[in-house]
């Protein structure tokens, strides 16, 4: 028992002086001072003096001060990556751990402070704390407001931040420049504005617009028509193939409210058509049923009619036409958290209110065709992080029911006005309804289909740093 008990104490002393010497041994690399004051009067000692000149007392309290001062100072790579995770039940966000994987999750219980019970789209997974990385963000709002601290939650909206003072929930539409670290690697703000644009808005149900405007630099072309985001309250588009016929046309949109929370985003825009040399064909095959036989009582969308080119006195005038529309839009996170929905409402009128081509004699007007109007609402939903549906109720009183081939046909019309959808004949379907899914490539590129003209929807959008 005596062997034993020397053993015992030669090893821990042993240990004792080894970790000394470790821990002098960092000191030396940290660059300490050669010298250190004795805390009792004050006198200055060697770093090698175990104990104050003056007075005999001890040095070990005054060394670990200036150690621990010096550690935090430095923060070389080890220390950062040991600095152990702030981690709270109801946290919500990306976990990133050391072995490269990567977590999408909320924590829902801790087991004591080992491990981390995380509830994600595959089931509940037992994380072991140390393995998760830290997660710091390091951002400026617009107004010149700095946070700097653990990152608490985070969703498609906002971003929760711990400092000394409280927690900060900060709207990602407010951060002008963000830096995350991940343990001890850096994100910076470029990557950060391209995944902050992975959550983006929805700007079109089918053709429809939607009241959120196109991010600001933010590049947008469809099978339609190009677009720009000028401010977050501005963006500006235009229908290439008027534009390759010479019908120059400006489409401008203005958000005139805006409202965001941690969970919610409701905008209210108003928005303009606005064509130069618009070709009468155009909204005189859309408005085709209201032009009637005064003989026959036939309407004009109707099979079997007469050509508009015959009906119209001067079909080949390029005239002045636009069209505006109110539209107010709102989504929110699911309660899952997992994806967001959104619902918008919107009313467009144009300029056949005022003003419209004259038909020859025998051809007429319907007389109970006083406003153009078109009335929407429309609903998106993500069912998956890539695909999106999308559902819409309209009243329109210059709807009709294109078939696919008809619509395809007027698409590739390089003889009239090609990419453009419009067709003379139809069924005439003042009340209709459509949906449809949008399919996620990648971050840029967007395909969908539904069940109404133009039936195919592309688009691809990317952003201008």
């Amino acid at each position: 028992m005596k062997i034993i008990k020397n053993i015992n104490t030669t090893l821990l002393t042993f240990v004792l002086l080894s970790s000394l010497f470790i821990v002098d041994a960092y000191a030396q690399e940290i660059k300490h001072p050669e010298t250190v004051v004795c805390p009792t009067d004050g006198y200055v000692n060697k770093w090698s003096s175990k104990f104050c000149i003056r007075d005999g007392t001890s040095l070990t309290a005054a060394k670990n001060q200036i150690l621990e001062k010096l550690l935090a100072s430095v923060k070389p790579k080890e220390i950062r990556k040991s600095k152990p995770a702030v981690l709270e039940v109801g946290m919500s966000r990306i976990f990133h751990l050391r072995d490269e994987n990567v977590i999408i999750g909320t924590i829902v219980a801790m087991e004591g402070d080992s491990i981390a019970i995380i509830e994600t789209a595959e089931g509940k997974l037992r994380v072991p704390s140390i393995e998760i990385l830290e997660e710091m963000a390091d951002l400026v709002k617009q107004d010149g407001t700095h946070f700097l601290g653990p990152i608490l939650s985070e969703d498609d909206f906002s971003i929760s931040i711990k400092t000394p003072y409280g927690v900060a929930v900060v709207l990602k539409e407010d951060i002008r420049s963000m830096d995350r670290y991940y343990g001890d690697k850096k994100i910076s703000w470029t990557e950060e504005k391209r995944r902050f644009l992975s959550g983006e808005d929805v700007i079109d149900i089918f053709l429809d617009p939607t009241a959120f405007p196109l991010q600001p630099n933010v590049v947008y072309i469809s099978g339609f028509s190009v677009g720009y985001g000028f401010t977050e309250s501005f963006m500006l588009r235009t229908e290439f193939g008027r534009d390759i016929v010479g019908d120059l046309n400006l489409h401008p949109m203005f958000r005139l409210y805006h409202r965001s929370t941690g969970k919610s985003k409701t905008a209210l825009s108003l928005g303009f058509r606005i064509f130069t040399r618009h070709d009468d064909r155009v909204e005189s095959q859309r408005y085709s049923h209201w032009i009637v036989n005064d003989a026959t009582g036939q309407r004009l969308d109707e099979a079997g009619a007469v050509d508009l080119d015959s009906v119209f006195v001067n079909i080949d005038d390029r005239t002045f036409f636009a069209s505006t529309y109110l539209v107010l839009s709102k989504k929110q996170s699911l309660k899952s958290g997992r994806g967001k929905w959104g619902w918008h409402m919107g009313f467009e009128t144009n300029t056949y209110l005022i003003s419209r081509p004259d038909p020859i004699e025998g051809y007429d007007w319907d007389s109970a065709f006083k406003l153009p109007y078109r009335i929407w609402g429309g609903m998106d939903y993500d069912l998956t992080k890539r695909l999106k549906f999308l559902i819409e109720v309209y009243a329109d009183n210059g709807h009709k029911y294109v078939a696919l081939g008809e619509s395809i046909r007027s698409y590739w019309d390089f003889g009239g006005t090609p990419f453009t959808v419009d067709s003379q004949i139809g069924d005439y379907r003042p009340v209709d309804l459509d949906f449809g899914f949008t399919y996620a490539v990648n971050d840029a590129l967007r395909l969908g289909a539904h069940f109404q003209t133009p039936y195919l929807t592309l688009y691809w959008k990317f952003f201008q740093f």
